[in-house]
């Protein structure tokens, strides 16, 4: 499970660097948390980010053996968010393949 859980970590910090790119070219947030967070700061965007995928993977990892509203293992819903996290930077990746406008330095 631990394995599973930095897997699902490292792929957070890669859809946080992936949004951030698409946002300078001209993407929009759709989740609105972080779209509210977003524009205050790059800081606090990714401490947030990173926070709360943080706790959220512990505390699934502490209860990895306990069923999800008795239906199914906590262990699985780990593996369908990687799953989900894995899908949604394939979309990401996918958007870069058009162009966008991004800033010059």
């Amino acid at each position: 499970m631990l394995f599973v859980a930095i897997i699902i970590l490292l792929l957070s910090m890669v859809d946080a660097f992936l949004t951030l790119v698409l946002l300078t070219g001209g993407a929009e947030e759709v989740n609105p948390i972080m779209a509210a967070i977003i524009y205050k700061g790059v800081g606090l965007f990714a401490a947030l980010k990173m926070s709360m995928t943080g706790i959220g993977l512990v505390v699934m990892v502490f209860l990895a053996r306990y069923r999800f509203m008795r239906l199914v293992r906590v262990e699985w819903v780990l593996y369908g968010v990687l799953a989900a996290y894995t899908c949604l930077i394939s979309y990401e990746l996918w958007l870069l393949q058009f162009p966008i406008q991004l800033p010059s330095f």
